[in-house]
């Protein structure tokens, strides 16, 4: 997709350093530049429900693996952060009803979409790799040193 057709580009700055979560953020960032050209082009409704149904069952898809690692990392923001997930998915819900009752996708979604993600990646994920590389960092060498002691 080109930069024109693009709402938001992903950029080294959204990185967790966590391989997998960071190409799930790049799929759920062309999803988001998917309802972006469907806005641009005034797509007919079966196409407007179609992407709004890929983003939502890839997003549930991505929250319920991001959950499964905060979980398993004892991640103590993870109700906070279930919470945002779960907002998220209700209000693209939400979109999608609009849309199979007639309406049309709207700026306000994808300003929502945008700012959101955006948001979430930058603040709230990024708080989980940070709890996740604090507890995987290497000792450091005096920690190393009296740890010898205690084995």
């Amino acid at each position: 997709m080109s930069t024109a057709q693009s709402l938001v580009t992903w950029s080294d700055e959204f990185s967790l350093g966590m391989p997998e979560i960071d190409a799930q953020h790049k799929v759920l960032i062309d999803l988001i530049n998917q309802v972006w050209v469907a806005v641009i082009r005034k797509p007919d409704r079966e196409e407007a429900i179609r992407i709004l149904v890929e983003l939502e069952k890839y997003t549930i898809t991505h929250f319920t693996a991001e959950e499964i690692f905060m979980r398993e990392i004892t991640y103590a923001a993870f109700k906070d952060h279930k919470d945002e997930h779960e907002k998220f998915v209700a209000r693209v819900a939400q979109e999608k009803s609009k849309i199979l009752a007639g309406q049309a996708i709207t700026l306000e979604i994808l300003q929502f979409l945008k700012d959101w993600l955006v948001n979430h990646i930058l603040v709230s994920d990024k708080e989980y790799a940070a709890e996740m590389k604090r507890r995987s960092a290497p000792a450091s060498a005096l920690g190393k040193f009296f740890r010898q002691f205690w084995s």
